[in-house]
């Protein structure tokens, strides 16, 4: 069991767009292609991907770990996600799972500052069409606002409110959370374990293997600059450990 969840990858998208007139500079978008081109190798390779209440699953007993797991997570929920992501994902067979606002009356990308043109989000009938597709739904806070910049009270409503939002709209549990802008502390995982989550998904943060610390999961972002080699590594190679041991060193460096 043990080597099976240390081969688990979890990787990080955010939006998958028509093709690379629409990326006007940012590190978010990846074309179309070339997350066809992902899953394309994903399949031949063997992954299977798999959600987060799976590896829960898997973790009691009550599901088989495939050989090959992968997640695809995807952050912010935005619209392309089910228009452009979705189709693809459909075809291939896999599921991927997908962090939204609780707050649900939010349109657009507020917090993406660098884009000349705001992007919509998804909306509450495509969330519950991915839902019913058997992906996975989590929470992005209830606005996205940065934790850091909260008080406890503030945190608290954001990690907590979203999850019941979440949960009345699906009619089910909510037991992932991703950490908006990657902010992640002591005290934040503590709310947000406080708040009824099993995993806190990072982007840059957090060790090797999610058994370790399921409330800081390490996850592999994934942009265009990376190229498919560089995907392929990231995918195949120990890139995993080479991102940690960076980090550790970094850490390492504040400390003295």
């Amino acid at each position: 069991m043990k080597g099976l969840t240390q081969n688990l990858k979890v990787l990080l998208y955010h939006r998958i767009v028509v093709d690379d007139s629409q990326n006007r500079g940012s590190e978010i978008c990846l074309p179309q292609s070339t997350f066809r081109r992902h899953l394309e190798y994903l399949d031949r390779l063997g992954f299977t991907t798999i959600t987060f209440e799976d590896y829960n699953l898997c973790m009691k007993g009550e599901l088989n770990f495939p050989k090959k797991p992968i997640i695809l997570s995807f952050d912010d929920g935005y619209a392309d996600t089910f228009e452009q992501a979705f189709p693809l994902i459909q075809e291939f067979g896999m599921r991927g799972v997908v962090f939204v606002l609780g707050d649900r009356t939010i349109r657009v990308n507020w917090w993406d500052r660098d884009l000349a043109v705001p992007t919509p989000l998804l909306q509450d009938h495509q969330i519950l069409e991915l839902h019913e597709a058997g992906w996975e739904i989590g929470s992005h806070a209830l606005t996205h606002k940065p934790l850091l910049h909260l008080s406890k009270e503030e945190m608290w409503e954001e990690v907590s409110r979203s999850r019941m939002n979440l949960e009345i709209m699906l009619n089910r549990p909510v037991v992932s959370f991703a950490y908006p802008f990657g902010q992640v502390t002591p005290v934040i995982k503590q709310i947000v374990k406080d708040g009824g989550y099993i995993f806190g998904c990072a982007a840059w943060t957090g060790p090797r293997f999610i058994e370790e610390d399921p409330l800081e999961v390490r996850r592999v972002t994934v942009n265009e600059r990376i190229g498919l080699p560089g995907f392929l590594f990231q995918v195949l190679g120990p890139y995993t450990t080479y991102r940690w041991l960076i980090w550790k060193l970094i850490q390492s460096k504040k400390v003295v």
